[in-house]
């Protein structure tokens, strides 16, 4: 008898909650994921990406000021920043005009998207710093076992910074503000796709009724690894999360899983081809 395979090796990630005030409350940015991207494909989601090896490079740490190392390391906090920035061209700089330091980097997006390591060269080319401290740590999710493809994601609470639209990249090109009711509701409707970590955070949010709220509720706390299981309930096929965790709900539908999703999105592109 052939012994299962082990669980795919988790993938170091990091993603950016961005946040503002709106006229009808919280609002959060989320982008819709190309249909080529290289993971979550179609889905709504958090900018983000993998943490890459100069995340690491203490060349890129020293151009940055950045928060406490706890609870998440500071390679997450530098990958959550460069992410923010190659996928929807927001940057988080220390000067005094964030929004006219961004437009000095524009030009340097796609170089700085297809090849990160020169991010070191081009902070100091530009006399920039990033505000890695703007970025509050919410929560660390990892993919369950029973994926094909794991990441090891830390999530971060962050103020918008004034002045700055996001602006479409390789891996998204369509972004929205909106309440994360709203967000939940449409996907309800099936006229927008919402994996289960992102469908759990957006619950956690719409519990917020300002930014100021969302950024204590992270300060304060815990922050617990999560890693969803799926288990039979008496509610059925179930993705469970630790009770532990600071969620409204601990279990939701397998259907909203990543796993299902993407079947689901699959089977219906074969139905409409």
């Amino acid at each position: 008898m052939t012994a299962p395979a082990p669980p795919a090796e988790p993938i170091p990630a990091a993603a950016v909650i961005l946040l503002r005030d709106g006229a009808g409350g919280l609002e959060v940015l989320m982008q819709q994921r190309r249909e080529g991207a290289s993971a979550f494909a179609g889905v709504v989601a958090f900018p983000g990406g993998k943490v890459a090896p100069i995340d690491t490079d203490p060349a890129f740490a020293a151009h940055a000021d950045l928060g406490a190392p706890e609870p998440f390391p500071h390679a997450r906090q530098l990958a959550a920043l460069r992410e923010l920035f190659e996928e929807c061209a927001i940057l988080f700089a220390r000067a005094g005009d964030a929004a006219a330091a961004r437009d000095t980097l524009l030009g340097e997006r796609e170089r700085l998207d297809h090849e990160p390591h020169h991010w070191p060269a081009v902070l100091r080319e530009r006399g920039l710093r990033l505000a890695g401290d703007a970025l509050v740590p919410w929560a660390r999710w990892v993919t369950p076992a029973i994926a094909p493809r794991r990441f090891d994601s830390t999530l971060f609470v962050a103020a918008a910074p004034a002045g700055q639209e996001p602006i479409g990249g390789r891996e998204a090109d369509e972004y929205r503000w909106a309440r994360p009711a709203d967000l939940l509701a449409a996907a309800d409707r099936e006229e927008l796709y919402l994996v289960f970590v992102t469908r759990m955070n957006l619950m956690r949010l719409a519990l917020c009724e300002s930014v100021a709220a969302a950024l204590d509720a992270a300060r304060l706390g815990p922050h617990p690894t999560i890693q969803p299981v799926r288990a039979m309930m008496p509610e059925g096929d179930m993705m469970v999360i630790p009770a532990e965790a600071p969620y409204p709900v601990r279990m939701l539908s397998y259907a909203h899983s990543s796993m299902a999703i993407e079947a689901a999105r699959k089977g219906k592109a074969k139905k409409q081809a």
